[in-house]
């Protein structure tokens, strides 16, 4: 075959492996935009229906919430993104087995620890529907948490069409189960809680059914010792970098609690809520993404990241400066329309949350390579940087300013994170 006839074969080839990858790109877009806008949405609802201190409270708890499935987060999902596609590549089965016997017993530690939370609140008579809002997480915390495993297997599958039919299941369940439970005037932080782990667990099933995981130990499974070690040795520093990453954004739910009172954390929810379809739609491609660039430096090396991350990098730029554009000039009526007359005057603070908001947003993709690089400690290096801010600055502002404060705080440390993860991304890629 002449060099001629071979051109249109390469040609066709390209064009083929760029449509598979756009459309499970797309599905990738999807399936995190139905889980967003579901969780967007129910946050907006309980915003406009519940009392400020009752929001707030739900505000508190789902901050805490987010502070321990960090641990989910770092020893299962993110190694789960890195190992799966590459060394348990022929043994998903097992391997998503091994990972469902790890997540049982992160789940039953997270939910003895959020019980007693709510044991000891309702002893203290909270009321501000705090121990209803632990009561509900603690029921609810072993279902979400199973969701976002069994999602991640569907992408180191590369099955993202598995994981938009469980979103929309979710999607559905969550919906249908909330408007029983307001119509019937049972709405509370507790009820809302049960109602996403309804959704969830219900996902899971779907989704663990199509999956069908190998739950007993067989020759060809992986050993659970051998999976949690490479886990551990993993996921340790990105434990670390996690929780700094923690105290670096949602530290100021507590601080604003404390400073300002309860209503207060709920009025930064609603502001930061603007920032969730962009954080969702990077979080979408990074789902899809990570699992190729590992696979690509795991077959090809550094080289095969370059181009591409400078190409994801000015993209991911280009989009957060133009959303935030239109944010920030359609602020008061964005605000009217989603929450209503309670929460428009607050409406004067987006520039402010657009820029406490836009670097952590650019940052998405150096954060992205050093994960395919396999560099957890590069990613604690980041938190470090943006959690130091924090603490030193974010405190005493948060005290002094309040809500503005905050924000301002904010933005100093997330333009920190930014800065050290380009510098460390660029080190990385020319190795």
């Amino acid at each position: 075959m002449t060099s001629q006839t071979l051109q249109p074969v390469i040609s066709l080839n390209r064009v083929s492996r760029w449509m598979f990858w756009a459309t499970r790109g797309s599905l990738s877009v999807l399936d995190q935009a139905l889980i967003a806008a579901s969780n967007f949405v129910i946050g907006i609802l309980l915003a406009r229906w519940l009392s400020p201190g009752e929001y707030g409270s739900y505000t508190l708890v789902f901050s805490a919430f987010m502070l321990l499935s960090l641990f989910s987060q770092a020893l299962l999902l993110e190694p789960q993104r890195v190992f799966g596609p590459s060394d348990y590549a022929d043994l998903q089965r097992g391997y998503l087995g091994v990972l469902l016997w790890i997540h049982s017993v992160l789940a039953l530690a997270i939910f003895v620890t959020f019980g007693v939370a709510a044991c000891l609140t309702h002893l203290l008579s909270r009321p501000d529907g705090l121990p209803g809002a632990l009561a509900g997480v603690t029921l609810a915390v072993p279902c979400i948490l199973l969701l976002w495993l069994a999602r991640g297997a569907c992408y180191v599958q590369m099955s993202p069409q598995q994981a938009v039919k469980g979103a929309a299941v979710y999607c559905a369940v969550l919906f249908v189960a909330l408007a029983l439970v307001y119509n019937l005037n049972l709405l509370s932080p507790f009820s809302a809680f049960l109602v996403m782990g309804l959704a969830a667990l219900t996902s899971s099933a779907l989704l663990l059914r199509r999956l069908k995981p190998v739950w007993k130990r067989r020759m060809s499974s992986p050993s659970r010792a051998i999976v949690f070690h490479q886990h551990w040795q993993y996921g340790r520093w990105m434990l670390v970098g996690l929780v700094l990453s923690w105290v670096s954004s949602e530290i100021y739910y507590p601080l604003l609690t404390i400073f300002s009172g309860v209503a207060t954390a709920g009025v930064l929810k609603v502001l930061l809520s603007f920032n969730l379809p962009l954080v969702q739609g990077f979080s979408a491609l990074s789902l899809f993404i990570l699992p190729y660039a590992s696979r690509a430096y795991h077959e090809k090396g550094v080289t095969a990241l370059t181009g591409f991350a400078w190409k994801m990098m000015g993209l991911s730029t280009v989009a957060a400066i133009a959303y935030w554009a239109v944010a920030i000039l359609l602020s008061r009526p964005l605000m009217h329309s989603v929450y209503g007359v309670r929460y428009t005057e607050i409406s004067s603070q987006m520039p402010l949350v657009a820029a406490a908001s836009l670097p952590w947003n650019v940052a998405v993709v150096p954060t992205i390579v050093l994960r395919a690089l396999r560099s957890s400690a590069s990613i604690m290096a980041i938190y470090c940087a943006c959690s130091g801010v924090a603490v030193v600055i974010g405190i005493p502002a948060t005290r002094m300013y309040g809500l503005r404060g905050a924000l301002s705080a904010m933005a100093l440390s997330n333009l920190a994170a930014l800065v050290v993860a380009f510098a460390l991304a660029s080190r990385g890629l020319r190795k």
